[in-house]
């Protein structure tokens, strides 16, 4: 939805985003300004952190949301208003948008299930909004970015803090799925066994005994994800079709991002430990790179290989971390 979704209205509102957002500016010097945006990725993160540790006020939370709900998907309401509505006063459109955007706010703290429509309309707009710096400058900062979230979720650990006090508060910075599925023992591995017990233990639930002395293990599967997850394959995914006003780029970014996330499921799957899901994005990204300019430019060789290295160092990269994981 945020991909193909976002996409789509990145093209439709073109027009009128190319007027209000000062496309190419970045372009002479975009490793510069990726750096920029890193520090100041950062910085923010940080900052969140100390907000969600130290000041435990509700409102608080509540005011951090809605400013940057309100400035994202006010962003995506105001360009395709401004470009339905050609005849009418921008000012009249900003504040529907925003008029819109804060019902949407109110509606979600009133029913909490409205989180992950918050998160997804949020992503398009960050996505967007980036991605009309160009592809250079969206290329080097998702680069940048992957290697802060290895070492984020991996080294410090600091982002899964981050996401578990997120979740915990059901903030829209997360778009989330949770389920529990019935599972006989004879699909389960003796970890998986082992693991259940430790924590049948506390239960004291007498349905849950009953399904286990049955052989059945009621287990929990959710998966969270960053909006920054859906914002940065969408940002990289919208440069390409402003810098090289190819509809083919795009689509081909969209579903490298989508093969990223299948291969990010299987991890999870296989290896049950928190991942940081922008390197197996971004490494997904560049294999489908590597094949849009092997199609379209087979001779520049090292264009499409550069691509095809990059994914291949950044797979190995992550499996190896895994298994030295999963051995320790």
């Amino acid at each position: 939805m945020v991909q193909f979704g976002g996409l789509l209205i990145a093209i439709f509102t073109t027009p009128t985003l190319q007027f209000y957002v000062q496309s190419g500016s970045t372009e002479i010097n975009s490793f510069e300004a990726a750096l920029f945006y890193l520090v100041y990725i950062v910085a923010v993160a940080g900052l969140i952190l100390l907000v969600l540790r130290y000041f435990r006020k509700p409102k608080m939370f509540t005011l951090m949301e809605g400013l940057v709900v309100l400035l994202a998907t006010g962003f995506v309401l105001f360009a395709i208003f401004n470009t339905i509505f050609t005849n009418i006063n921008s000012t009249y459109l900003l504040i529907a948008a925003a008029a819109i955007t804060i019902a949407l706010i109110i509606a979600k703290n009133i029913f909490p299930k409205l989180r992950n429509f918050i998160a997804i309309t949020s992503s398009i707009g960050v996505g967007i909004l980036i991605g009309f710096n160009g592809f250079y400058l969206a290329y080097f900062l998702m680069m940048l970015i992957a290697v802060y979230d290895y070492i984020a979720v991996f080294v410090t650990k600091h982002m899964i803090a981050m996401a578990q006090e997120m979740s915990s508060r059901n903030l829209a910075f997360l778009i989330g799925s949770t389920d529990v599925e019935a599972v006989p023992k004879k699909y389960m591995s003796k970890v998986d066994i082992s693991e259940f017990k430790k924590q049948e233990r506390k239960n004291k639930d007498p349905f849950v005994k009953n399904l286990v002395k049955k052989g059945i293990f009621p287990v929990v599967s959710q998966v969270q994800l960053g909006t920054g997850d859906l914002a940065l394959p969408l940002m990289l995914s919208v440069s390409a079709y402003i810098s090289f006003l190819s509809y083919f780029s795009a689509v081909m970014i969209a579903l490298g991002s989508a093969a990223g996330m299948i291969f990010t499921m299987y991890l999870l799957k296989r290896y049950k430990v928190a991942l940081p899901a922008i390197p197996p994005l971004f490494a997904f990204i560049n294999l489908f790179l590597s094949l849009l300019f092997a199609i379209n430019n087979v001779q520049n060789y090292r264009l499409w290989l550069g691509f095809l290295i990059v994914f291949v160092v950044t797979v190995l990269a992550l499996l190896n971390k895994l298994n030295g994981i999963k051995r320790g």
